[in-house]
């Protein structure tokens, strides 16, 4: 526990105010999504921004209110799409044909609004990684790091949230399949994700590092039950892969 804590602040801005205390872990380990850059992503920031028990009333609304309207959302699409793909018999091989449905259903300008939508999502998705990669990579090797740091102070921080950027952007760029690589590193993320789940589960029932916003009995039922879906799924997500070939049978 205290290497985790360490490895938290190694090196970077001074934390203020009562960011020992945030419980952040707690809203990560109760709400957690499969795609967790974002979460892990905050946690590693937390110091950085200077945040306090202030901010806890964002970070729930982010939680209870965003987390849920970005799973709505998700489900919206993806009827969209299978009302329109699957009867057709169309195989959805690229982001473009995504917007066909919307482009059919509102004209030109629900085209360009997808459209922003894309640039949004994707260049957003492309910061996330990096900035996740190079705090993960910089807070492990004790480096100095955050995005506030002048680059020259925190070379190697920002060299890493550059190459990372670079390299996703030379792998769109080959001929490897973007959506089978998006299927298999989802895949591989729900093997792993109990390796990252537990600890922040742990960490939210410190009570000496979160004080009275560690998790009660009611978000360590919710954790708890969620950890044991996510098991499940990691175990299941190789040998489920090999049976449908993909999803392909």
């Amino acid at each position: 526990m205290g290497h985790l804590r360490r490895a938290a602040h190694a090196r970077g801005p001074a934390a203020g105010g009562e960011l020992g205390h945030l419980g952040l872990p707690r809203r990560v380990a109760v709400r957690l999504r499969p795609h967790a850059v974002r979460g892990v992503l905050l946690l590693l920031r937390r110091g950085e921004e200077k945040w306090t028990t202030k901010d806890l009333a964002t970070e729930r609304s982010n939680t209870f209110v965003g987390f849920p309207l970005g799973g709505l959302l998700g489900l919206a699409i993806m009827g969209c799409a299978a009302t329109m793909f699957f009867p057709a018999g169309i195989q959805v091989d690229q982001l473009s044909q995504t917007a066909l449905p919307v482009a059919l259903a509102l004209g030109k300008l629900g085209l360009v609004v997808v459209m922003i939508g894309f640039f949004a999502a994707t260049f957003g998705a492309a910061l996330e990684t990096g900035l996740s990669t190079g705090y993960s990579i910089a807070q492990y090797f004790g480096w100095q790091w955050g995005k506030l740091v002048k680059p020259r102070e925190a070379a190697r921080f920002h060299t890493v949230v550059l190459v990372s950027v670079l390299l996703g952007t030379a792998a769109l760029l080959t001929t490897i399949d973007p959506v089978q690589i998006t299927e298999l590193s989802l895949l591989f993320s729900a093997v792993v994700l109990p390796l990252t789940y537990l600890p922040i589960l742990v960490v939210a029932n410190d009570r000496d590092y979160l004080g009275d916003h560690a998790n009660g009995r009611v978000p360590n039922f919710l954790g708890v039950t969620f950890l044991i879906v996510v098991v499940v799924g990691a175990v299941a997500a190789i040998p489920l892969m090999i049976i449908t070939g993909m999803g392909q049978t």
